[in-house]
């Protein structure tokens, strides 16, 4: 499929504006700590309330009359020290138009959340409400892999599907191919990554499956469904999910989407608009 003229153009804005400045070294990500970001709060269009919880949790009905068809834990991306931004909420507001309902916790970022702790909870979070569908775009899909895992360790019910959208599941930035991406992607490049993902993992090894779910093993998990673009260094990541995955037995449905960026399925394109109307009927 020819790369549309507007994705070409987002591609070439994220390249002016500097998006990857932050990931390319560990001095930039401390630099970017110093300067925390308030998160989105949920657009006033949006039916949103709180439930209780130690950490901040939207709920998101759909305003339509009609019941919800589908249940959505939605975990944002941000490297683990990002918060939520608005693309994420233009997402779950098409989701709530499928109809679904959306989760979504506003949990601990790195330095202060730490990995062991957080997918903890996370996955009690889970437990607590039930999801169908259990979905994260980047560090969230990374964060939604680990619960997903420490669910199934814990013989606790799991979610019917499992979504991910050019998913962080090795924070090592390790993987060989990433030299090759590394250069065509205009968001992301390893040093930073590598120390965000060092901030995240705390007191564990960068290895344990809490921190990068792609050394654990993956028998057992649900359906799930994975996004991601050749232009994105993580690209890796949703590679060999998806052949590890398959040989455990797991049904992968994959989507690598030619010459698109990292979380290509936010992105207010062409190509990103198809993406996402394939993440809704997933949730049906």
């Amino acid at each position: 499929m020819e790369q549309s003229w507007q994705s070409r153009a987002v591609i070439e804005l994220l390249r002016l504006a500097g998006r990857r400045r932050h990931f390319q070294s560990a001095a930039g990500i401390q630099k970017r700590l110093t300067r925390p970001r308030p998160p989105a709060p949920p657009p006033k269009s949006l039916n949103s309330s709180l439930i209780s919880h130690d950490w901040t949790v939207h709920r998101i009905r759909p305003a339509a009359p009609a019941p919800a068809q589908a249940t959505v834990l939605y975990l944002h991306g941000g490297a683990y020290i990002g918060e939520i931004v608005r693309p994420h909420w233009n997402l779950i507001a098409q989701l709530t138009e499928a109809p679904a309902e959306v989760i979504v916790p506003l949990y601990p970022l790195a330095p202060y959340g730490r990995a062991a702790s957080v997918v903890a909870a996370t996955a009690e979070l889970i437990t607590a409400t039930a999801p169908t569908v259990l979905m994260g775009d980047s560090a969230g899909g990374g964060l939604a892999l680990a619960a997903a895992l420490r669910l199934r360790d814990q013989g606790a019910d799991l979610p019917s599907r499992v979504v991910l959208i050019s998913p962080w599941l090795d924070v090592t930035m390790t993987a060989p191919l990433q030299d090759a991406i590394e250069p065509v992607d205009p968001m992301l490049a390893r040093p930073g990554l590598a120390e965000a993902g060092r901030l995240w993992a705390a007191d564990l090894d960068v290895r344990h499956p809490d921190v990068s779910p792609l050394h654990g093993s993956f028998e057992g998990l649900p359906p799930t469904t994975v996004h991601c673009g050749t232009r994105d260094l993580l690209l890796t990541d949703s590679r060999t999910f998806t052949k590890a995955a398959t040989k455990a037995g797991v049904q992968v449905d994959y989507h690598e989407a030619p010459g698109q960026p990292h979380v290509y399925p936010l992105m207010p394109t062409p190509e990103g608009r198809a993406a996402r109307r394939s993440i809704i009927e997933a949730c049906r």
